[in-house]
This record gives structure tokens, sequence and C-alpha cells, in this order.
């Protein structure tokens, strides 16, 4: 058996889109029996034949942050102010479509949830409607950080004890990126996010390698409650931009071969991120489980692979 526990559906604002029968016909190829599939970053969603991507967000002095929609209205791109539940259509979109798609793959749905804009009441209603087995944070996309997650929503997750699956990003270097893009990265970054897990006894999973953090990780292993999501490895390894090994260290020894010295496999999770998943040219990469069984022993590779999802996630 293999879990993908960390994958994308729909199409974005900003980045190409996928669908339902692509990711289905990429976990069919690759062998893979379980599917976490979840909206876009910046999801995109017709209403009475105009297309709405379901938030923007936009900053003052980096710190006041106003969000909004955009409405494609007779080619003219509107913007209108969001002030609460903006996944709300795109979430039963995906739901729905999921539910009534007959798939190769068994896939779980994970909605996307707004941690300063939902309110308590409406991710408790999806929670008992669409019964997750978790639910995803993307801050950097959405425009919420660690203190910006309301007390109830924190309180509604926590009773019915469904983990969230964490966008972690960081930024280490001088050059590359502009300030702005290096300071909102840095808000989501993995050591924030495991805080906000331990300070609020909630389960949780950051992805991305945890952005290779030693402290993060060295915490995580012998943590009961946070776990780890591998992918997108190749283009992870790719890009020293996204962790926090020394670049040229980072270039000679490999993303891989970092994480497994770093983290234990009991507390690794396997994952496409469906969509990113690709090489420099924008080629789908299909060798990630691969590289897993080159990288860690057979018994180790089962635990990433399959065992350690099926357990977290109560699959």
């Amino acid at each position: 058996m293999i879990i993908d526990a960390h994958s994308h559906v729909g199409k974005d604002y900003y980045f190409s889109g996928t669908t339902l029968e692509s990711y289905d016909d990429f976990c069919k190829k690759n062998n893979i029996d379980i599917g976490l599939l979840m909206p876009m970053p910046w999801p995109v969603y017709e209403d009475d034949d105009k297309e709405v991507c379901s938030l923007v967000w936009e900053h003052e002095n980096y710190k006041l942050i106003r969000y909004y929609k955009l409405v494609n209205e007779n080619g003219e791109i509107v913007k209108k102010e969001v002030v609460s539940n903006p996944y709300k259509n795109i979430n039963e979109y995906y739901y729905n479509l999921i539910t009534n798609s007959k798939t190769n793959t068994k896939i779980e749905f994970v909605p996307l949830i707004h941690g300063a804009l939902d309110k308590a009441s409406y991710v408790e209603d999806i929670i008992k409607k669409f019964s997750p087995v978790a639910l995803k944070f993307h801050g950097f996309s959405s425009g919420f950080f660690k203190e910006d997650v309301k007390p109830e929503l924190v309180e509604a997750i926590r009773y019915y004890d469904v983990p969230l699956i964490l966008h972690t990003s960081v930024y280490a270097y001088n050059d590359g990126y502009g300030f702005e893009t290096k300071y909102w990265r840095n808000k989501c970054s993995p050591n924030d996010w495991a805080m906000f897990l331990l300070e609020n006894n909630l389960r949780g999973v950051l992805n991305h390698g945890a952005c290779l953090d030693t402290e993060i990780t060295n915490l995580v292993n012998k943590c009961d409650n946070i776990m780890i999501g591998i992918g997108p490895d190749l283009d992870i390894s790719l890009d020293p931009y996204k962790v926090l090994t020394p670049r040229e260290e980072y270039l000679k020894r490999g993303y891989l071969n970092i994480l497994k010295e770093l983290v234990n496999p009991e507390k690794l999770l396997f994952d496409i991120d469906f969509n990113w998943n690709t090489d420099n040219h924008g080629n789908i990469d299909d060798k990630s489980i691969g590289r897993i069984l080159n990288t860690w022993s057979y018994s180790d590779s089962e635990k990433i692979l399959y065992k350690n999802a099926k357990n977290f996630y109560k699959i």
C-alpha cells in the first residue's frame, strides 16, 4: 500500500491547475492506493458563469492585512472584500465532486481552512458533514499566521481531534527574492507552526520537510502529535532557498539524505504535493517513490510510504 498524504486539485489563480482525473491517473500509474486531496493555495471556481479566485490578500506596513476575492466580470478583474469563510464554495465543490466520482484511488478530501476568517461554526459544520481525516492551513497563500488564528477555531479543531496539515516555508539568504517575499515566507516557519501545535495541544503535520530546521526536527522526533511531510522532494531538492541547510552543504548532500539523518522514519509521511511534483522544466516527476526506497531501508520505507499515515490519520 502507498498513501499520498498531501496533494492538490483544481484551478489556481497563479499556478497551473490539475483535475481529479489527472491525479487519479498519476496515482494509478504509481501504485498509490489512497490520496489526501485538497484545494489549490489560491483556488478558483465558477459562480454564475464568472470565474472567482477565493482569496488574495494585501498588507500595509507588514501589519494590517485586507482580504479580497477576485471576480472576472466580462474580462475585468474586480476586487471584492471578504470577511468570512472564503473557501466555503471551493470546499463544497470538491467534496461533492470527489464524493460523486468513481476513481481508482481512494480519495480523502481535506478542506482548506482560513484561521483568521473562518467562523468556528462553519468549521464545525464541515467536520461533521465531510468527516475529514485532516484540515489544511496554508498561511502564506491565505494571509494568516500563528498569532492570527481564532481561539474558538482552535477549540473546535481540538475538540474534534482533526489534524492540521501546515504549509511551512523559510528564507535564510540575502539574494534571490525581495524583502517582502522573504518576510512572509519566514512568517510561515516550521518553528512558528510547531509552537502553535504544541501551545494549543493540536495534532499536525509540518509540510516540506519542516524546511530541514534542525531544532524543530529534534522536537518532532520526541513528540507524538507532530509529523513531517516529505514532498515534493524533487522540487525541494532543486531549490536551496526552501531549506535552512547552508547552500553548499545542501547541494552536495541532497534533501532526502539530510532529512534521513535529521528525522526518525516513524515521523515522516510520504506525499506527492501533486501539481508541484515537477522538475526544472515543468515535467511531472513520477520517481519519488523509488527515491524513498533507495534512501531508506525497506522496513523504514514501508513506514514512510503508508504505515505512518495510516496510523496518524486513522485511515
